[in-house]
């Protein structure tokens, strides 16, 4: 985990100085009962970081809270990944990812690395929305005993407040381990640099 942070932050550094856009955000996400949404199950925060090289090539980093509801246990995940964006036409546009990541709970003895994959699909209805058509998610943790194969699948709209800003709304499924664990709505804010 500490060679992905050090490569991470080698990155950054190279990013500053190479073409391209750098965006930060911010999301919070409220997870519900997948069977009752009425019943919330946890609350997320979570920081994200990017940046985008003009020739479609993504480097990237987040910070994820989880506070479960009704209980005093908190995980987090911070996570690397390096991904592509693809604009088959002038308005719609193929990402993919992949990164690597560190789950952590209050006991730290359980922390445990994990791999992720990413595919998103995104139509721009106009210059100032964009429909987040479908955003698949797979991620595991490396070892199948740490029980933590929890896909996700999304759609949303993202807003441009202006040509440095933007905000979006999406709502989720999520699994664990083939059963559905979560119902999600999120909000985020995000700036560009």
């Amino acid at each position: 985990m500490n060679a992905v942070l050090a490569a991470t932050a080698a990155v950054t550094m190279a990013c500053e100085a190479a073409a391209g856009s750098t965006t930060m955000g911010v999301t919070i996400t409220s997870d519900r009962d997948p069977d009752d949404f009425a019943d919330p199950k946890s609350l997320k925060y979570k920081l994200n970081w990017a940046h985008t090289f003009d020739g479609g090539l993504i480097v990237g980093g987040s910070f994820q809270y989880r506070d479960r509801a009704f209980s005093d246990r908190a995980s987090q995940n911070l996570e690397g990944t390096l991904g592509y964006r693809v604009p088959l036409t002038t308005t719609f546009s193929l990402t993919g990812s992949a990164g690597i990541g560190e789950h952590w709970r209050q006991n730290p003895t359980a922390a445990f690395p994990y791999y992720v994959l990413r595919i998103a699909a995104d139509l721009d209805v106009n210059q100032t929305v964009t429909w987040n058509v479908v955003s698949f998610r797979y991620r595991d943790g490396f070892d199948p005993d740490d029980h933590y194969n929890t896909p996700q699948i999304a759609t949303g709209f993202t807003y441009k407040l202006d040509g440095q800003s933007s905000i979006s709304a999406k709502i989720m499924r999520n699994w664990r381990e083939g059963d559905p664990s979560s119902t999600g709505v999120s909000l985020g804010f995000r700036q560009r640099f």
